[in-house]
């Protein structure tokens, strides 16, 4: 029997994408920023698409007048021309300062009352990042009691790079040790003679100093080392040195209304696009067949780029309306709020496939209605176990810990996570700061020989 090999054609149905969905999908995906620079490729390629110039601020979305944001009061942080390039907006946009980001940080922690202290304290730190002011000429500026003052500008040094915010050098010196690791006999002496001779120091007469604090001059010595080498004479600044990283501007806004929350997009008023008049007209006029077909495939291709983003917009709202919706307390309240909520959950009350959720959500940022701006992400879900064991390592501590500290321990258990982040975790479980925490036990220190 011969067996031969032949080619054949057969009918088969498949299921394949269109070049629009597949358009669609990739535009969806797209976080804000490489969307303003897809938008810039395509209107410098496609005449007939045009960008409405409107003045808007980046953060809430709306109108500008006179170059200022009445409606979220922060017209440092507004951006020019909504025709401009992805370029000349991130040049233009007024870089954060030192200030800008202290106030990002210690802003939600903050009562209405007590911000306008954070922010008088924040303008009067120096280029060096010393408070240029007192507590007592803080408060008769602000008309407000010193010890408000004395609260706001602890949470201050407590938020800050070490030492930012300090009165003097001996604060800013003092502020190093609470936050730094060491707690032996030796660091304990040195905080002596930082709060009480530190001139004696300065004068650099070690005989004199070990006969003052009733130690030997060896001791002495060994201070004069610890502050030279694992001490500085000014405020940590290194955040300063590299570039700021760009402040999040939010692409969906949730506003509190009488009936609960509703949710606008930002993103689609700082993109605002319009098939061209001029190639409208165009269109209709007499040409020849060549001029005709090109001008018809310019203004398709425009219509399918608004129709694109438009489908983009319907999507985020969705999935950020039935977000909102089962996130009420979390976006009322906070992070201590958050309920479970999986992109899946979400996927199935829209009818939609899950992976459309994570484009809706991945890139995106959120203003909440207290001012805050956090990821999309964060509405979906948070693992516990850090906040778990930064509340243990408090409870059995045998001295307060500085949250640089306990971020170190943290690191040991496979929680790599930021000192500030400790800071939030610590606010969120009522964890007083290390200055102000009282110790399970105390370890005795043992006087210099």
């Amino acid at each position: 029997m011969t067996q031969n090999a032949a080619l054949a054609t057969l009918p088969h149905l498949a299921m394949r994408p269109s070049p629009t969905l597949i358009a669609a999908t990739a535009m969806l995906a797209l976080p804000s920023t490489e969307l303003e620079q897809a938008i810039e490729r395509t209107l410098e390629k496609n005449p007939a698409l045009e960008r409405v110039e409107q003045a808007t601020c980046h953060l809430c979305g709306r109108g500008l007048v006179a170059s200022q944001c009445f409606h979220c009061g922060r017209p440092g942080r507004i951006l020019p021309s909504r025709n401009a390039s992805a370029v000349t907006v991130a040049q233009s946009a007024v870089v954060p300062t030192l200030a800008d980001i202290l106030l990002g940080e210690v802003g939600p922690l903050l009562g209405r009352g007590d911000r306008r202290i954070a922010v008088y304290l924040l303008g009067s730190l120096d280029s060096r990042g010393f408070l240029d002011t007192s507590i007592e000429a803080a408060a008769a500026s602000l008309t407000v009691e010193p010890r408000r003052v004395a609260r706001i500008l602890r949470l201050i040094q407590e938020m800050a790079p070490t030492g930012v915010a300090a009165r003097d050098l001996r604060e800013c010196l003092l502020l190093q040790l609470d936050r730094g690791p060491d707690r032996g006999a030796v660091a304990e002496l040195a905080r002596r003679v930082i709060a009480d001779h530190l001139a004696l120091l300065g004068a650099g007469s070690d005989g004199e100093m070990a006969r003052v604090l009733g130690v030997s001059r060896a001791d002495v010595m060994a201070v004069r080392e610890f502050i030279r080498t694992r001490l500085h004479p000014r405020p940590d600044l290194g955040v300063a040195s590299v570039p700021a990283a760009p402040p999040l501007v939010p692409d969906i806004a949730v506003r509190e209304t009488g009936d609960g929350f509703a949710v606008e997009l930002i993103e689609r008023d700082r993109f605002v696009l319009t098939v061209s008049p001029a190639y409208e007209q165009a269109g209709a006029a007499p040409l020849s067949p060549g001029e005709r077909e090109v001008i018809r495939r310019l203004l398709l291709a425009a219509r399918e780029f608004i129709d694109h983003l438009e489908q983009r917009w319907r999507t985020m709202g969705r999935v950020a309306e039935e977000a909102v919706a089962r996130q009420r307390e979390f976006v009322r309240h906070g992070a201590s709020h958050l309920g479970p909520l999986t992109r899946a959950q979400v996927a199935d009350a829209l009818g939609v496939h899950e992976s459309t959720v994570s484009r809706a959500v991945s890139g995106r940022n959120v203003l909440l209605p207290s001012g805050k701006i956090i990821p999309f992400a964060h509405f979906f879900g948070r693992s516990s176990a850090p906040q778990d064991a930064l509340a243990n390592l408090v409870a059995t501590e045998e001295w307060p810990k500085s949250d640089t500290e306990l971020a170190c321990e943290l690191a040991a258990l496979g929680f790599v996570i930021a000192r500030r982040t400790v800071a939030k975790y610590r606010d969120q479980l009522g964890i007083l700061p290390s200055t102000r925490r009282r110790p399970a036990k105390r370890a005795s220190l043992t006087g210099p020989a």
